[in-house]
């Protein structure tokens, strides 16, 4: 298939980045504990994008050990509903910090709090690790407020995580979120397909070679178990999906995970769950953490709060 192309905003992004980053390793190269901390400093001059909030800490128990969850809270927020927000990063970077404006602007679109889940990162916590602790966060907003409408939400790495969690609490028969909202995802470990074809080069930012190496990270020496696979990979033959949350995606057009977003869509609808779809044109993957110069954030993060309130 011919490429499409980023629209001017976008390339004014890409170029600004590629100024930035000359001389220097790419991120997706680097040890994962510098890329941690080369991608804070890669999103320090967009972490004031979205409305203010009230942030506090909180701690939960999960396996054993403890994790964080950063509490959001908009102005504008109002009982009855919680969003419990995943972080992509390839499951090895990324934080409730480097993805904030993305869950300000959620909380302040759904009128109500947000829970940012910092989840334990691969290599040093592979599967299931930071998906008990996805799982632990939901468990615990259930707790909190038993009677609220959850919504989960997720991109990327995280978008794949909030599937794995509702997916285990289907099958451990625990009530289930209300909805899912899943940006630019990863549903399956294949590295085939169009999208991958067209952006695999790494030429407008994530590169089948660094999605590769995440997945590696990720699923461990040996990978996931069988029995388990379905859980890191819902796309995989077999794996049964009945049952989950009524579902928003998001599919950025350039970008190697477009298709999985298509394909996911596809097999929610055979699985007879409520699903919505948007391909946000023009864009690259992990565009919503521009929303200071891309209006297309804006209008997506509204498309998925007019999923939820319909």
């Amino acid at each position: 298939m011919s490429s499409a192309q980023p629209n001017a905003r976008v390339q004014a992004l890409l170029d600004q980045f590629a100024a930035a980053c000359a001389g220097q390793p790419s991120r997706y190269e680097l040890p994962f504990q510098e890329a941690r901390a080369q991608l804070l400093r890669e999103r320090q001059p967009w972490l004031d994008d979205g409305p203010e909030c009230e942030v506090e800490d909180r701690r939960v128990e999960s396996a054993g050990r403890q994790f964080r969850i950063q509490v959001v809270g908009p102005r504008n927020r109002k009982a009855g509903r919680l969003l419990v927000y995943i972080h992509g990063g390839g499951w090895c970077v990324g934080s409730p910090e480097t993805h904030g404006p993305v869950v300000r602007r959620l909380a302040e679109a759904l009128e109500c709090e947000a829970w940012s889940v910092d989840y334990a990162l691969a290599p040093e916590a592979p599967f299931p690790g930071g998906l008990l602790d996805c799982e632990a966060a939901i468990d615990f907003a259930r707790r909190e407020y038993p009677h609220a409408e959850l919504v989960v939400g997720g991109d990327s790495a995280g978008a794949n995580l909030a599937v794995g969690a509702a997916l285990r609490l289907r099958d451990r028969d625990k009530r289930l979120p209300e909805a899912l909202l899943l940006f630019y995802g990863v549903y399956t470990d294949s590295c085939r397909g169009a999208s991958m074809d067209a952006y695999g080069d790494g030429r407008y930012g994530l590169s089948i070679m660094a999605h590769q190496r995440y997945m590696a990270a990720y699923g461990g020496e040996n990978g996931p178990a069988p029995d388990d696979a379905g859980y890191a990979y819902p796309l995989r033959a077999g794996v049964e999906l009945n049952g989950l949350p009524r579902s928003y995606l998001m599919a950025a057009q350039i970008d190697i995970l477009r298709d999985q977003s298509h394909a996911f869509a596809a097999a929610l609808r055979a699985a007879q769950v409520d699903v919505a779809l948007d391909e946000v044109e023009g864009v690259t993957h992990g565009f919503l953490a521009y929303g200071k110069v891309l209006p297309e954030v804006g209008t997506g993060v509204a498309r998925a709060a007019q999923f939820v309130n319909r």
